[in-house]
């Protein structure tokens, strides 16, 4: 028999379900659910936090009721268990992802992103794919990826695959008085170096050799001591569930709900997460384990009641289906008030069907053996995985359509200068001489394309008017980084190198052969309060009238610089933005609506796309008149006839809302051959 202090002799769960935490269940898929469906409840992305203590405390417990029994863990039978409560829900919701991601997803990234995250989620490492292909869970490109949500289920299978070899090695040692507390020892060590990892990490400091696929927000590292949370509670029954009363019980439960429901209103999409205020969620989420204990009291049997047990019960197939069901039903219906939240609700129906027909089935099969299990395995995972690697494939040879093709030719390539890595915050006297620099050996003047990325998306213009021309051309970009000669700040990116791009980079044209600079600037650092100017880093203002007081006299500043030594120079007014309801975005549009041939472009008044951009225009216009530069209006060619389009003939314009696409710029070309011959 094992030691009574191995927290094994008596473990608070019978062969029962509790109830309340299947409430609890109910309450994190609800707080999930709700975030994502865009209610208010900033700090719903909790849910995945409460779901992490709630799996270690019950799986630890469900493990230390075999070991009590047996004084051994059954690895294949857990493990194969673990699968069949899992892996087929899962695979059902990949193929129906899959499927509809053929006909709804763009084959622009967002199809192969959705298959190669599908691909992860039955291999235990969506978290790992979807940090490499998708970026930040805040990030736009995330709203578009309909299997985000997988990453916490291969998190949490992740620990799967860990804790039960822990806790089986420390029940081992724990047969001898003198290491009875060895299971604690290695659950509590786990748990404290993933939670250093964790605040080390919110402090903004990386972990020398901890791959950043395994920290982070997808992290399992950095995750893991909310998971050991739940195992030491389960470890520590014995001791905990015979001092917890009804009254004791209560208080505990009130504790909880209210950390709960403070997370809720404390936590947003800013919160550094994990991170300090993470304790909140989890400490919450224990108190209403501990509270259970004594299942009289009001809380613990409130939560326990009917339809909180029910969601519950099908909280991982809600969790599954609802976030595909919210990003589909956005592509489809984006102006319908409502719809995530309609969409939402909508994907109850499939996880109802797959509780009831196949998880439940499955997960109640008896006497399994091994041939058997094999089959299982190969019929859930195969059709799958072969389904998202046929999307992928179809997608990168766009579905071998000639008109998918030239579209997704035209949109979706870099641009040339980013592609040669042009776009950065490298300024040229840092890099190689021949570096971003195109037609080395011309004869005509030196040209120089300068600014952040809409000098970028001009790439293809400039490389074929200098070609043409016989110039010599060298590209420098830097993403969010107008070259302005003033100190720019983003709350976006605080701690970008732009003020140090600008300053070496003027200094390297001063010393360059003289020859026509073209500055090209995004026109959104004048109206957007993301952005703050100013002369000295102490004097940043986000006010927009001496915000652009300042960005108007760091480019007249600029073009004074550049033209005393000697350069010629040319502003570029920035292209038209298409805001709504004129806007669309070429990323969205799905195979059959692009094989169609129907134009997709929208259109929009050339008057609003001015009114939106006066200050930038403004400005442009009054330093080009000041300093006597040229000022280059793209207009001529977005907006024939005073109308703003975004597809000319076969040629999309854009790649996003705006940015221009390569073949705009390529048609952009011969308004740079007429200004450089000037």
């Amino acid at each position: 028999m094992s030691h009574p202090e191995s927290g094994i002799s008596s473990l608070p769960f019978t062969e029962n379900r509790r109830n309340d935490i299947q409430g609890l269940r109910a309450i994190a898929v609800g707080t999930v659910v709700a975030f994502h469906a865009g209610l208010p409840v900033p700090g719903g992305f909790i849910g995945v936090d409460i779901f992490f203590v709630i799996s270690g405390f019950v799986i630890t417990a469900m493990l230390g009721r075999e070991w009590a029994k047996t004084q051994s863990l059954r690895f294949s039978t857990f493990y194969a268990r673990r699968f069949r409560r899992l892996t087929p829900a899962l695979a059902l919701l990949v193929v129906g992802v899959v499927v509809l991601s053929a006909f709804i997803a763009s084959p622009m990234g967002d199809q192969q992103i959705a298959a190669q995250t599908g691909i992860g989620a039955l291999l235990l490492s969506a978290n790992i794919v979807i940090a490499k292909t998708t970026g930040g869970y805040f990030d736009a490109p995330a709203a578009a990826n309909p299997l985000l949500n997988t990453w916490s289920l291969s998190v949490e299978e992740q620990f799967y695959l860990i804790f039960p070899l822990v806790l089986f090695l420390g029940w081992k040692l724990a047969r001898k008085p003198a290491t009875r507390f060895m299971p604690f020892i290695f659950v509590g060590v786990i748990g404290a170096l993933s939670f250093a990892i964790a605040m080390v990490e919110a402090a903004g400091h990386t972990i020398p050799l901890l791959p950043s696929w395994l920290s982070g927000f997808y992290g399992p590292t950095s995750r893991a001591w909310e998971f050991a949370a739940g195992a030491i509670l389960a470890l520590l029954a014995f001791k905990i569930e015979p001092a917890i009363t009804k009254g004791l019980g209560l208080i505990l439960g009130a504790v909880g709900i209210l950390g709960l429901v403070a997370s809720l209103y404390l936590v947003n999409d800013q919160t550094i997460w994990p991170g300090p205020i993470t304790i909140l969620p989890v400490v919450s989420t224990m108190c209403l384990l501990v509270a259970g204990y004594a299942e009289a009291n009001a809380v613990s049997h409130f939560l326990g009641r009917a339809p909180f047990v029910h969601i519950g019960n099908i909280s991982y197939s809600f969790y599954l289906w609802h976030w595909p069901f919210i990003v589909f039903a956005l592509i489809l219906w984006p102006t319908v008030p409502g719809i995530a939240i309609i969409a939402a609700a909508a994907s109850l129906v499939p996880s109802l069907i797959s509780y009831q027909w196949l998880e439940q089935p499955i997960r109640n099969l008896r006497n399994v053996s091994k041939r058997k299990m094999t089959g299982i395995i190969a019929a859930t995972m195969i059709p799958p995985i072969v389904l998202a690697l046929g999307l992928w494939s179809a997608a990168d040879n766009g579905f071998w359509n000639t008109r998918v093709q030239q579209f997704v030719a035209t949109v979706q390539p870099m641009h040339a200068g980013n592609a040669a890595g042009c776009n950065n915050s490298i300024a040229p006297s840092d890099r190689k001489a021949t570096k971003c620099v195109w037609n080395g050996d011309g004869t005509g003047a030196h040209v120089y394309l300068i600014g952040d990325s809409h000098a970028d998306h001009l790439s293809e213009a400039v490389i074929a008017a200098t070609q043409e021309l016989n110039d010599p051309l060298t590209i420098a970009t830097a993403n969010a980084c107008p070259f302005y000669d003033v100190y720019l700040y983003s709350t976006a990116a605080p701690k970008s190198p732009c003020r140090k791009f600008v300053q070496k980079t003027l200094t390297w044209l001063k010393q360059q052969p003289p020859g026509t600079v073209i500055l090209s600037s995004s026109s959104v650092y004048w109206n957007s309060k993301v952005f703050s100017a100013g002369v000295t880093p102490d004097s940043l203002t986000s006010d927009l009238a001496a915000k652009r007081a300042i960005l108007q006299a760091g480019l007249l500043s600029t073009v004074e610089q550049l033209q005393a030594s000697g350069h010629r120079v040319v502003l570029v007014q920035d292209v038209p933005y298409f805001v709504s309801p004129y806007a669309s975005d070429p990323r969205q549009f799905s195979v059959p609506q692009i094989s169609s041939g129907e134009n997709l472009g929208s259109q929009m008044p050339q008057a609003i796309a001015d009114s939106n951009q006066r200050a930038a225009r403004d400005a442009t216009n009054a330093v080009g008149v000041a300093t006597g530069a040229t000022v280059l209006d793209l207009r001529e060619y977005f907006c024939p006839e005073g109308i703003c389009m975004t597809q000319i003939g076969d040629t999309y314009l854009y790649r996003d809302d705006g940015h221009i696409s390569v073949g705009a710029a390529q048609g952009l070309s011969p308004l740079f051959t007429r200004v450089l011959q000037q």
